[in-house]
């Protein structure tokens, strides 16, 4: 990250913060906006600090990453014992010594050298996480001599076949005369040269191969047939267990599929339609099913993550990972919505997947969906991605919503791919959550509730530290190309915030700047503005902080402080609280209230979050509710006129019946019964859909008010009902 005179730019603003009046926003003429709300007593959830990494491209000395992945098309032919590997169709199918180019000489000639450049590069860069990749396609690189044939397609003497196993004593001098490459003995000499992944320059995750999907385009002089979905549960539970033969500690990552014609059917593999796609929604779902049978047959964990490539389809004038020239303002439009398929249901993007894979939107939590069903307690991973966009400022604001949904979503381990050479944009991008100050300052670890009221022109996510809440920090996107946002932020807090500084990105230069300092904030309330075209990163700070509801001061507010509380009111002996800390009501007493509050506060951070599902009306008083909702909890909020009545139910497709031909679900079981709008004209309704449950439509069959005068029920059209939202948890 590039930070021009910061040092006397901080200094400046810290005089400006301590001294100056506050410049209020003038409101541009080209300008919106928009309401930011920041819930301090809403769900919260710990961030894992590895989403902010980087793949091994040579950018680690220009980023404060927190993690390294060294993988890609190069990887499966690379040979561990000769550095040699093979480009594949990425270029005339070449062995060659490509990967050390730029080594020192010994180093390049030392076996495993990439791995001991990877953890040397990681060390000298302070990137305490590392992950290599284990090869497992078939074969790897005998040779550097250029240029493979078809005619030399493996097996032949281009090429040296790969085991999982040795079976015999493992050598730090392989053996480059035999035919084999061990995938044990490699992690045994990483272990024995570097230290093992509990050590801090040892490998601390390995993944299994790379885009297994794509073997027979990318690489088909060494895999040509298409990979099955039996073959790489085979080969992961073959791997995985020869990993952790060596290093028990090491994690392992399972598939890096390539994108979402991997996730849905590892890119029609031979055996998938008919075999098993009718038994499981989506590859995904059958991978993590069979691990965990694999785990079972091996009485331990094999994998510990499932790991997935993005790269964004979401079209503009181009494809917007494609796109070169940053004047397409509609691919500019395009890439900075497109993170939002990883996490809105209520976006469709531009592209074959918004049109035709839509079930399968948003992919980050319709993936966790399947962890949960399939193998709890399964990471997730995203090794590669990429939204396009390196060099200019809409590729900024891409990457920090990414970055921000990665941490909403339970992301694990997220990894960017450089697309071109210059990427100082997402690089900044990445420093606004890790550094953005240039002193090491960074985005808080545990996340809270944080919203926009337009999320197509603005989103946020903001964090605190544990649970200090005395500093806040907020990230919010501006993705108008033309109108300056006037953003009010709204915090609900124990804290009383009395100062904000606001860094940012905008077009002018990739460099994060220092943008505005707020003097003054009343009832913790204000208003920025926020550039057209720009992410900013918000420091929010309070003078004071007592943590209300600490009340055993242990840094946490959790079900122990409600038991001492109780137990505090009821008299119970050595019941010792901390007084300010209890009294949530501030009004100096500690009483049966405050433990009310801290009840209600603890029931507010459980509440599940609601996942607000796009839909259309396809008819009077019916809509058709976005695919991918089957076995979850659905919330529909109507409107109509107070103290009416509307009987309302659903139907949908179920691709089970009827031996698999399909069939149109509608009747008495999905009836949802009689409700009367309230006196704001609302009623909400809440039904658990059926897990096999496509193209859902939610209906309204009666709409009427009872006539007094008419001693009946008088009946009104069905189109004065209106659908007001649709929700998932």
């Amino acid at each position: 990250m590039k930070l021009k005179a910061l040092a006397a730019m901080v200094a400046a603003v810290t005089l400006c913060v301590t001294v100056a009046p506050q410049v209020q926003p003038t409101h541009a003429a080209d300008s919106y906006d928009v309401k930011v709300s920041v819930d301090l007593f809403g769900p919260q959830k710990s961030i894992s600090p590895l989403i902010y990494g980087i793949n091994d491209a040579g950018y680690l000395d220009n980023v404060t990453a927190t993690a390294v992945r060294q993988g890609g098309n190069r990887f499966s032919g690379y040979n561990w014992e000769n550095n040699y590997s093979n480009a594949g169709s990425d270029w005339q199918h070449s062995s060659d010594t490509y990967l050390t180019n730029g080594y020192d000489a010994a180093l390049a000639k030392t076996p495993a050298a990439c791995a001991q450049h990877l953890s040397a590069d990681a060390a000298a860069n302070g990137v305490d996480y590392k992950i290599a990749t284990i090869q497992m396609a078939g074969y790897v690189s005998a040779d550097g001599n250029g240029a493979v044939s078809e005619a030399e397609a493996a097996p032949s003497a281009r090429w040296k076949q790969v085991k999982a196993t040795k079976g015999s004593a493992f050598s730090m001098t392989p053996d480059l005369t035999d035919d084999y490459v061990y995938m044990d003995e490699y992690v045994n000499y990483i272990v024995n040269t570097l230290g093992d992944a509990n050590s801090a320059t040892g490998i601390q995750a390995y993944n299994l191969d790379n885009e297994p999907g794509l073997w027979s385009s990318t690489h088909p002089r060494m895999h040509a047939e298409k990979t099955t979905c039996e073959e790489i549960v085979a080969k992961s539970s073959e791997y995985a267990a020869a990993i952790k033969s060596v290093d028990p500690d090491a994690e392992v990552y399972g598939l890096a599929l390539f994108g979402v014609g991997a996730y849905t059917s590892l890119a029609t593999a031979p055996d998938w339609d008919g075999k098993y796609s009718t038994q499981y929604d989506w590859f995904v779902s059958y991978y993590l099913d069979k691990m965990q049978e694999e785990e079972e047959k091996a009485g331990k964990r094999l994998i510990d993550a499932i790991d997935l490539h993005y790269y964004s389809e979401d079209t503009g004038t181009c494809r917007v990972t494609d796109c070169k020239d940053n004047t397409h303002t509609d691919c500019v439009a395009a890439r900075v919505q497109a993170p939002r398929s990883l996490y809105d249901a209520t976006y469709i993007e531009n592209s074959w997947i918004g049109q035709w894979c839509q079930q399968y939107l948003p992919i980050l939590p319709t993936v966790q969906d399947s962890i949960d069903e399939y193998y709890p307690g399964t990471k997730l991973a995203m090794t590669e991605y990429n939204f396009g966009g390196g060099d200019h400022v809409s590729g900024a604001i891409a990457e920090a919503d990414a970055l921000g949904a990665f941490a909403a979503n339970d992301v694990y381990v997220a990894t960017l791919w450089p697309l071109t050479s210059n990427i100082d944009y997402q690089l900044s991008a990445i420093d606004l959550y890790t550094n953005y100050d240039g002193k090491g300052s960074a985005f808080g670890d545990t996340l809270v509730t944080s919203s926009t009221s337009d999320i197509s022109k603005a989103t946020s996510y903001a964090a605190i530290n544990g649970s200090d809440a005395s500093k806040v920090t907020l990230v919010l996107t501006n993705k108008s190309q033309t109108e300056t946002q006037n953003a009010t932020i709204n915090l609900a807090s124990d804290a009383d915030y009395s100062s904000a500084v606001v860094y940012g990105i905008t077009g002018e230069s990739s460099d994060i700047q220092l943008l505005q300092a707020v003097n003054e904030i009343a009832d913790n309330s204000f208003t920025i503005e926020v550039p057209a075209l720009s992410v900013v990163q918000i420091e929010i700070s309070a003078d004071e902080f007592t943590l209300l509801g600490d009340v055993n001061v242990d840094g946490t507010v959790d079900d122990a402080d409600a038991a001492l509380l109780s137990d505090h009111i009821l008299a119970v002996p050595d019941a010792k609280i901390s007084f300010p800390h209890a009294d949530l009501t501030q009004d100096g007493i500690v009483n049966g209230f405050d433990l009310g509050v801290l009840k209600k506060r603890l029931a507010a951070s459980r509440k599940p979050v609601e996942t607000p599902q796009s839909y259309e009306e396809i008819n009077t008083a019916t809509w058709k509710v976005n695919d991918g909702v089957g076995g979850k909890t659905m919330t529909c909020t109507f409107k109509g006129e107070p103290g009416y009545t509307a009987a309302f139910g659903y139907g949908y497709w179920d691709n089970s019946l009827n031996d698999g031909e399909g069939g149109w679900v509608q009747g008495d079981e999905t009836a949802l019964g009689n409700a009367e709008f309230d006196s704001s004209g609302e009623c909400t309704l809440s039904f658990e859909v059926p897990k096999n449950a496509l193209s859902l439509q939610v209906q309204v069959y009666y709409y009427a008010v009872y006539d007094a005068a008419l001693g009946e029920s008088v009946e009104h059209d069905l189109g004065e009902v209106s659908l007001l939202s649709v929700s998932t948890h």
